[in-house]
């Protein structure tokens, strides 16, 4: 049976994050918020999927879409990484990281898909990931199938 579609998604809504900042009060948070979660009928399990801004600022230093890892900058964003990776395990389910930049910038059209095949903090390369490289629309194309396989 064909499950029913949530809401189209239309206006960015950031209360929660502002209200979950205003609770804290500048505390050091122990959650993460992580970007989608869906069923993939075709795979038989959930999909976590978490979106990877690469800033404008980034690009002056040869970091694109394209050469970003999360093995460069995890130290900063550990806890991150191991939690993703954890409900991952917990869920049975896939993770894939995505490197991406926004929309009039110069590597706008770089979209790395990470699928996650380990995160083990004790290694000298964290994160272990398999590879794809996208233009903007050939990802559009797969994230858009990928959408669809939760209605299934």
């Amino acid at each position: 049976m064909p499950r029913t579609p949530s809401k189209r998604l239309g206006i960015e809504d950031t209360s929660a994050f502002e209200f979950v900042k205003e609770m804290l009060q500048g505390d050091p948070t122990y959650g993460i918020n992580f970007d989608r979660i869906q069923w993939d009928s075709e795979e038989e399990r959930y999909v976590i999927v978490e979106f990877l801004l690469c800033d404008e600022q980034q690009f002056s230093r040869g970091i694109t879409p394209y050469t970003s890892h999360p093995n460069r900058y995890f130290r900063q964003n550990a806890q991150k990484f191991i939690s993703l990776w954890r409900l991952t395990q917990k869920l049975e389910a896939k993770l894939y990281l995505v490197n991406y930049s926004k929309r009039g910038t110069e590597f706008e059209n770089e979209v790395l898909l990470m699928e996650v095949l380990n995160v083990n903090e004790r290694e000298s390369a964290p994160v272990k990931t398999k590879d794809k490289k996208f233009t903007r629309k050939e990802f559009f194309k797969w994230f858009r199938e990928l959408n669809l396989r939760g209605s299934q």
